[in-house]
């Protein structure tokens, strides 16, 4: 719910201000780059998705054509070849006399938008535009710009786009984006900023934490040359305290373990052993160096694990266990569940 309020918010917020620049006209998809696209996906998308249309419905300003199109398209789904094309017409028909109706009372609203910015006067529709524009003009933009661009001043919304996308999506237009993919861009999008923001903080994280990373690779450095020490390709080092003789677990596998789990300094951090209950959860469901490492140990085995921060939990802060720490696990298997 609040990442459908933030985009709302967001792009109400960069309709005002686009309007004021593009004397109320709504310009055409012209989708040069992928600026343009993501800006297009994003008027489209809130319209569709991020509540503007239903605020609109609520406050009188529009008619809804959503009942229209799902009644049409059961009936379209359950018809045979001939029928289909004769009811997309009358659908196509319907909504156009829908957006007939629709179209004063939506003009108004967005004449609205463009005049909060000066002041405008209040009527009908209009006090809708109004009010939205003087409440949002200003606010949330900048946070959605930010989210996706992060500090690039060289990368902006695209307002033309963005106004072409919401108001086709609005008016019940074809659009240059489809709804379903105009969504799908949004959150792809979102996801790939989200994950560059973490890898900047992670480095940032990196040069505060060096002193436990150098401590950490200089640790599997030493123990990598003991005897009986195993290192595996992906960094993981084991050692074989008992060997077992049962099955090997895979990935679909449950497994009943008991673990003890320390700092390399000798800190404990968990431990099923001291707890006295042995520990059951999915191969997968553990850190990567744990996964990798069940699945080369027969049931009946008991090994030392000796697990790299980028294995464990990378730059996480879990209390005694700080961004970048290097582990040590003995774990026992006990059997495979299912």
């Amino acid at each position: 719910m609040k990442r459908k309020n933030f985009f709302v918010l967001g792009t109400l917020a960069a309709f005002a201000i686009m309007l004021s620049s593009c004397g109320g006209g709504a310009p055409t998809a012209s989708l040069k780059n992928d600026v343009d696209s993501i800006s297009y996906a994003y008027g489209v998308n809130l319209a569709d998705q991020g509540g503007l249309m239903q605020y609109l419905e609520q406050s009188g300003i529009i008619q809804s054509a959503s009942g229209i199109e799902y009644d049409y398209q059961m009936r379209i789904a359950a018809a045979d070849s001939t029928q289909k094309d004769a009811l997309q017409k009358e659908m196509k028909a319907k909504i156009d006399s829908l957006n007939k109706v629709n179209a004063p009372k939506l003009n108004d609203f967005i004449k609205g938008l463009q005049e909060s910015l000066k002041g405008g006067k209040e009527k009908s529709a209009y006090i809708q535009g109004l009010s939205v524009g003087h409440q949002i003009s200003q606010q949330m933009l900048p946070q959605f710009s930010t989210m996706l661009f992060g500090q690039d001043s060289t990368k902006k919304i695209n307002n033309n786009q963005m106004l072409a996308g919401l108001v086709a999506a609005l008016k019940n237009q074809d659009t240059a984006i489809s709804k379903m993919d105009a969504n799908g861009l949004i959150q792809r999008k979102a996801e790939e900023a989200q994950a560059q923001a973490q890898a900047k903080q992670e480095e940032e994280l990196k040069v505060q934490y060096k002193d436990s990373i150098a401590a950490g690779e200089k640790f599997l450095a030493d123990n990598a040359q003991r005897e009986g020490v195993v290192t595996l390709p992906s960094g993981l080092q084991y050692e074989i305290l008992r060997k077992g003789n049962g099955l090997i677990p895979t990935d679909a596998n449950t497994v009943k373990v008991h673990y003890h789990g320390t700092l390399i300094n000798g800190t404990v951090f968990d431990s099923s052993v001291d707890r006295k209950e042995p520990a059951t959860f999915g191969v997968t469901q553990v850190i990567k160096g744990w996964t990798e490492a069940l699945k080369l140990m027969p049931v009946g085995s008991k090994w030392k694990l000796y697990v790299p921060y980028d294995l464990a939990y990378g730059a996480q802060d879990r209390g005694t266990i700080k961004p970048f720490s290097t582990l040590i696990f003995d774990v026992e298997l006990l059997g495979i569940e299912n």
